[in-house]
C-alpha cells in the first residue's frame, strides 16, 4: 500500500500532465523524472504578461458606465431584457493579463556506457520533494522556501558529461554560459490577450517596460554526485505596481541566490529546505483504509493541501487557475483568477485543513484589489466601497472584462473575497472581538458597496442590478439566452451575508451607530433570503418560472447559502436546494463535482457525496481520446483541462463529510460516505479555533481528541454525533480525550 502522503510512479514522465509539481509558493516545478535527461518546467508566481497600466486606457469611462447604468436599468424595467444586457455588455472593455511559464530546464547526463536506467520515482507530500531511484542511486528534486532555488542532486559517475539546456517560449534578451553554469534574462508579453479575444488584439511583445525574469543556473560536483540550483528573480516590484525593476537588481539576485546555494553544497541545502517547509505543511493528515479508492482519496487529500501549500505565500499572489504550475504563454482562461468561484474554491481548505501560508497569501491579495477596485466601483457605479468581477490579476485588474455578460459583468467579486476571509478567521482560535475589530473596516466597504448596487422594486424590495448568476443563462421573451437579471440567488445570499457580519462586528466593537451598519441594519429585511419556486427548487434568478437555457449548468451559485455559507437552513429550503442538485445531475466539471459534494455533505446524504467522489477519482482521459472530469495521470483534476481548483477544494470537500461545525455544534462524521468508513484525521478544525484527531471505523467514531488552538476557542462546546449531544470543556489549550461512551 502506498501512503497517501505519497505518489509513486514506475517510469519517468513523457508529457506535462505525467510530471510530478514542486513548490515554494514562489518557484513552481514539473519534475519529469528521467534519470538521463532531468527536466523542469518552471514557472514563478510573479511572472505575469502586463502591467497595472496595460488595460488601463481601455476600461469604460465614468460618464458613458453611468449612461450605459441607466439606460440598463430603464430597458430591463419596460421588458428589454436582450437590449439591457447588451448595455451592460458594453461596459467590459479590456481583460485580466496572463500568467506565464519561465521555461525548461534539463541536465542532460551523458553516461559512458551509454546504458538507459530504470526509474522509480515519488513525490513526497510531507517533504515537498521528488526522489527518481535508480540503480546507481537516488535523484533528488526540492525547491527550497530557506534559500529561494530549485535544488536537483544526482548520481554522477566518472567519465559522465553533465550538459545543461534551457528552452523558453518567452523572448530571450541574453544568456550567458560557463562551465559552472548559464545565466539567461527572459521578457514576458507586454499584453496577454485572452485567446477568445483574438478578434480584436493579438498578444503583444513591446520590450518597454514589462516583467521580465533573471534565472541563474549552477552546477557542482560532489562526491560522485551532481548538484544543480537554479534561482528565478523577476523585476516584480509588488502587488498592484509596476514590475520595473532595475534588471541588473534582478540579475544580481539570483546570480546571488545561486552561487551561495551551490556553494552549501547537498546536505546543507536539504537540511535548510527541511527546515523550512511550506506554511502547513503535515499539521493535518487523513488515512482512509478498505479499498483502493479509499486510499487514493486519502491522498487527494493530502495533495491538495501540498499543493495550495506549495503554490501559495504570504506577500505573493495566491493561487491562481493552475495553482503556479502552467506551460502556457496563453493558458486556458490565462490561468489568472476566476473570481465568481475557482478562487475561492481554492482557499475553502484554508481554515478547515489550516493552510495558513494560503491564507495570508488571499488577505494580502484582497488588500490590493481592495484599493483597485475602489477606484473601479466610483468610475462604473458611482459606488462607495469597492468590486472585482469576474477575472482578475496581481496588477489588480478589477472591472468588468470583454465578453458576454453572464460571466464578465457579474460585480460581487468583493463581497464573497471579504466572507470568505471572515470565514477562513473563524477556524484561527482568536478573540471574536478581535476578529471583528480587524474585519470590521473591510466589511464595511463590502456593505458601502452592496447598498449603493441595491435597486427598491415595486414591491419594496432591495435588489442588486446589474446581477447574474453565474455563468448560466434563461431564456427571455422571444427565446433569446441572456444572464442578466436583478437581485439573483446568489447576490442575496452575499448581500445579506456581509450585512449580517458586518452588524455582528460592529456589535462586538461598540460601532453600531456608524452610519454604512446602521443603512445595513435597514436594508437587510428588504433584501430577499432564498426562495422556493413553483417547481420546489431554489429560486436562481429574480423570478420564477424562467426556463433555464441548460438546465445541468455547471455553476450552483443560487444555492451558496447551503455551502460555503453558514446560516441556518429551515428543512423547507433544504429540500429546496436537494431537488435544485437533482436537477442540476451530478456530471459536471472537476471544480463543480467538488461544490456537489460540499452541498450535498451539509444535506447530510453520504450516498450522494460517494456518487460524486467515484466522478472525481475517475480517471479524466478515456480511451476513445476524449477527456471528462477526473483526474489527469499525475492527478491533477480536470475541468477539463486541468484546473487546480478540483485538486484544492476536494481537501474542503472531504472535511465538510468529517466535520461540520457551521451549526454552532462540532458535528463528527454527518456525511461519510462508504468509501470512507474506516480511517482517521489529525489537525481538521472545527470553529471556533477546536482541533480534531478523530479515528473511526464502520462509520462510527472510536477515538476523538480535541484542543483549543487559542483563546478565542476555550470554553464550553457542543459535540455531535447523530442524534447524541455532549457539552465538552475546553479549559487550556492542551488536547481533551473525548469519553465516547457518553456520545455513541
Amino acid at each position: 500500500m502506498t501512503p497517501p502522503d505519497t505518489l509513486s510512479r514506475r517510469h519517468a514522465a513523457t508529457r506535462w500532465l505525467e510530471a510530478l509539481p514542486l513548490g515554494n509558493g514562489r518557484i513552481g516545478a514539473m519534475v519529469w523524472g528521467d534519470p538521463e535527461v532531468a527536466r523542469f518546467s518552471l514557472n514563478e508566481t510573479t511572472l505575469w504578461s502586463g502591467s497595472p497600466s496595460t488595460t488601463r486606457n481601455r476600461c469604460t469611462s465614468r460618464e458613458d458606465a453611468a449612461e450605459l447604468l441607466t439606460r440598463a436599468r430603464s430597458q430591463f424595467g419596460s421588458g428589454q431584457i436582450v437590449e439591457a444586457q447588451n448595455s451592460i455588455e458594453e461596459l467590459g472593455a479590456a481583460w485580466a493579463q496572463a500568467y506565464q511559464p519561465v521555461g525548461d530546464l534539463q541536465v542532460r547526463l551523458s553516461r559512458a556506457d551509454g546504458t538507459q536506467q530504470p526509474v522509480e520515482r515519488t513525490l513526497d507530500l510531507t517533504r515537498f520533494e521528488h526522489t527518481a531511484r535508480t540503480p546507481d542511486g537516488e535523484h533528488r528534486t526540492f525547491v527550497s522556501t530557506a534559500d529561494e532555488v530549485l535544488v536537483h542532486a544526482a548520481p554522477c559517475p566518472d567519465g559522465a558529461d553533465v550538459a545543461l539546456e534551457f528552452t523558453s517560449p518567452l523572448v530571450e534578451e541574453r544568456r550567458t554560459s560557463g562551465p559552472d553554469g548559464l545565466s539567461l534574462v527572459l521578457r514576458a508579453p507586454s499584453d496577454g490577450v485572452p485567446t477568445r479575444h483574438g478578434d480584436v488584439a493579438e498578444l503583444a511583445w513591446d520590450a518597454e517596460g514589462e516583467s521580465r525574469a533573471a534565472v541563474v543556473v549552477r552546477t557542482r560536483r560532489e562526491r560522485g554526485r551532481i548538484l544543480v540550483v537554479c534561482a528565478i528573480v523577476t523585476t516584480w516590484q509588488g502587488m498592484g505596481r509596476h514590475p520595473d525593476r532595475p534588471l541588473a537588481d534582478a540579475l544580481a539576485e539570483a546570480t546571488g541566490r545561486a552561487d551561495a546555494a551551490v556553494a552549501r553544497g547537498e546536505l546543507d541545502l536539504r537540511r535548510r529546505h527541511l527546515e523550512r517547509l511550506p506554511l502547513g505543511a503535515g499539521d493535518v493528515e487523513l488515512e482512509l483504509s478498505g479499498s483502493e479508492h479509499a486510499e487514493l482519496l486519502a491522498t487527494t487529500f493530502a495533495y491538495g493541501r501540498y499543493l495550495l501549500a506549495s503554490s501559495s505565500r504570504p506577500g505573493l499572489p495566491p493561487a491562481n487557475l493552475q495553482g503556479i504550475w502552467n506551460p502556457h504563454v496563453l493558458a486556458p482562461w490565462n490561468s489568472n483568477y476566476t473570481v465568481n468561484i475557482n478562487l475561492e474554491m481554492n482557499h475553502w481548505a484554508a481554515g478547515v485543513a489550516h493552510v495558513p501560508g494560503a491564507a495570508g497569501a488571499l488577505e494580502g491579495y484582497v488588500a490590493m484589489l481592495r484599493e483597485s477596485g475602489s477606484e473601479t466601483a466610483r468610475r462604473v457605479y458611482g459606488a462607495d466601497g469597492w468590486t472585482v468581477h469576474h477575472n482578475s490579476d496581481p496588477w489588480g485588474y478589477t472591472d468588468p472584462v470583454r465578453g458576454n455578460p453572464k460571466w464578465s459583468s457579474w460585480p460581487m467579486g468583493g463581497l464573497w473575497l471579504e466572507r470568505e476571509l471572515s470565514s477562513i478567521a473563524a477556524f484561527g482560535g482568536e478573540e471574536p472581538r478581535s476578529i471583528a475589530e480587524r474585519r470590521f473596516p473591510a466589511l464595511r466597504d463590502a456593505a458601502a458597496f452592496a447598498l449603493d448596487l441595491l435597486w427598491e422594486t415595486e414591491g419594496g424590495e432591495l435588489v442588486t442590478f446589474p446581477s447574474t448568476s453565474p455563468e448560466n443563462e434563461w431564456v427571455a421573451p422571444g427565446g433569446t439566452p441572456v444572464g442578466l437579471s436583478e437581485g439573483t440567488g446568489m447576490d442575496r445570499w452575499l448581500v445579506r451575508e456581509i450585512f449580517e457580519l458586518l452588524i455582528a462586528a460592529s456589535r462586538l466593537t461598540g460601532r453600531g451607530d456608524d452610519e454604512i451598519v446602521r443603512r445595513a441594519g435597514a436594508a437587510l429585511d428588504r433584501v430577499p433570503g432564498p426562495r422556493t419556486g413553483a417547481d420546489g427548487r431554489i429560486l436562481e434568478w429574480h423570478a420564477d418560472g424562467l426556463e433555464e437555457v441548460e438546465p445541468e449548468h455547471r455553476h450552483v451559485s443560487h444555492l451558496g447559502f447551503l455551502y460555503p455559507g453558514t446560516d441556518p437552513v429551515p428543512d423547507e429550503l433544504s429540500r429546496a436546494a436537494a431537488a435544485s442538485l437533482e436537477a442540476r445531475g451530478d456530471e459536471a466539471t472537476g471544480w463543480s463535482l467538488v461544490w456537489k459534494t460540499c452541498l450535498w455533505a451539509r444535506l447530510r446524504r453520504p450516498d450522494r457525496v460517494q456518487a460524486l467522489l467515484e466522478l472525481y477519482l475517475r480517471p479524466a482521459e478515456t480511451a476513445d481520446g476524449v477527456e471528462r472530469s477526473g483526474l489527469y495521470p499525475n492527478l491533477f483534476s480536470a475541468h477539463p483541462p486541468f484546473q487546480i481548483d478540483g485538486n484544492i477544494g476536494i481537501v474542503a470537500a472531504l472535511a465538510e463529510c468529517l466535520l461540520q461545525s457551521h451549526r454552532g455544534e462540532i458535528e463528527l462524521l454527518p456525511a461519510l460516505p462508504p468509501i470512507m468508513a474506516d480511517g482517521s484525521v489529525r489537525g481538521l478544525r472545527a470553529r471556533p479555533g477546536i482541533e480534531v484527531d478523530m479515528t473511526w471505523a464502520d462509520a462510527d467514531v472510536t477515538a476523538l481528541h480535541l484542543r483549543a488552538v487559542g483563546p478565542g476557542a476555550l470554553g464550553t462546546h457542543s459535540v455531535r454525533r447523530g442524534e447524541r449531544l455532549l457539552d465538552v470543556e475546553l479549559r487550556d489549550e492542551r488536547p481533551v480525550e473525548i469519553d465516547l461512551s457518553r456520545l455513541i
